[in-house]
């Protein structure tokens, strides 16, 4: 069957369903109201519904009560540059995002640093050990963390799922 067969085809099952649904309704024809609009365009398709159920992924999404972290870090690739970094945080002068944007290495700088949400085992493992750690409150800046990347200051924004934990 040819793309252009199928297509009459489906364009001839949508005017039966049309006009079955027209014949049939409480509504005599020769009056319009709202609720036969309404009638005629949410008509269930069987078969299409069942395929856009099957490809709309609903089902198979993260559960609900996954460990994720959203969290900021700067990158530097010394430990002395990790330090002054820290350093200028501490004054409290200038924002942790500004920072990152001007000393950070990791193309997260033009994002103030942000890494958006994840869970574990997605970073490195000293990475993860830090932003899942029980000792590691929200907002309290970590570091400096070596990795094989360099040393990392980091801070936690947010913890969701798991349980009370953290």
């Amino acid at each position: 069957m040819t793309s252009r067969s199928f297509i009459f085809l489906m364009a001839i099952i949508a005017t039966a369903a049309v006009s079955f649904t027209t014949a049939f309704s409480p509504v005599p024809s020769g009056q319009s109201t709202q609720r036969q609009r309404i009638t005629t365009t949410a008509l269930p398709m069987g078969i299409f519904d069942s395929i856009q159920k099957a490809f709309s992924n609903d089902e198979y999404g993260a559960p609900p009560d996954a460990i994720k972290v959203t969290a900021r870090h700067i990158l530097v690739p010394s430990l002395d540059e990790a330090n002054t970094v820290l350093a200028l945080v501490g004054k409290g002068d200038t924002s942790f995002a500004s920072l990152a944007g001007k000393y950070s290495t990791c193309p997260s700088k033009s994002r103030g640093g942000s890494l958006g949400s994840f869970g574990p085992g997605v970073m490195v493992k000293e990475f993860d050990e830090v932003v899942f750690s029980t000792k590691t409150k929200v907002g309290e800046i970590k570091g400096p963390i070596k990795t094989e990347f360099g040393y990392h200051l980091l801070v936690v924004d947010k913890r969701s799922g798991g349980s009370d934990w953290y």
